[in-house]
């Protein structure tokens, strides 16, 4: 099963006061930390979905390095349709990837490690459906059938009422596991949650 990973780092990080993608987490912003994370696993090429305007504050110098680090297998690619949540983001990249299914990444999950996403991507290349932890539809494996992609375009085209991956996952049966640690699918919507997920970080020494 060919698998591409995803990085969706194109909201609009409102509650934060700024781009989640470029906190530092350690040496790295969480874009890098996550990229280099989702590259580390069995995949073919690396997406990157980003919204027009987060892309285009990108730095000539970020973009020559991440070009330089990923070679051909990385793109990053834009919301076709904009402020329409995960969904949009999946869509817009699952256009442009002929792989058999996706491992998907949200940017603001700084304890996440590549043995919780191995744990998706084994589970998921067996059953052939979408993986999911309990209590947490990000991150996400999830194949790239027929009926996904034109579930997909439906959504953007607005004709799905419920733009969600919990209602995505629901509608194609998808499979949920419980995770090796909880604590580290905590995700970081404020400057109050990413300074706590730092102090974690700290003590767990990384």
């Amino acid at each position: 099963m060919v698998i591409d990973g995803v990085v969706l780092a194109g909201g609009l990080s409102s509650r934060m006061g700024e781009d989640k993608a470029l906190l530092k987490r350690d040496q790295r912003d969480m874009l890098t930390y996550t990229a280099d994370l989702v590259s580390s696993l069995p995949i073919e090429r690396l997406l990157i979905s980003r919204n027009e305007a987060t892309t285009f504050s990108y730095q000539p110098n970020d973009a020559e390095s991440y070009a330089n680090k990923y070679a051909d297998n990385y793109k990053v690619v834009n919301d076709v349709v904009a402020n329409i949540g995960p969904l949009g983001g999946i869509y817009s990249v699952a256009s442009q990837s002929n792989a058999d299914a996706l491992i998907i990444t949200p940017v603001d999950l700084p304890l996440l490690r590549k043995e919780d996403l191995g744990q998706l991507i084994d589970k998921g290349s067996s059953a052939r459906r979408p993986v999911y932890f309990s209590h947490h539809y990000l991150p996400l494996f999830l194949p790239l059938t027929t009926e996904v992609r034109q579930y997909l375009e439906d959504v953007v085209k607005g004709q799905v009422p419920q733009r969600s991956v919990n209602t995505m996952c629901t509608n194609f049966d998808a499979i949920e596991v419980s995770p090796e640690n909880n604590a580290r699918l905590t995700n970081v919507n404020t400057p109050a949650q990413w300074d706590a997920a730092k102090k974690l970080l700290s003590l767990a020494g990384n």
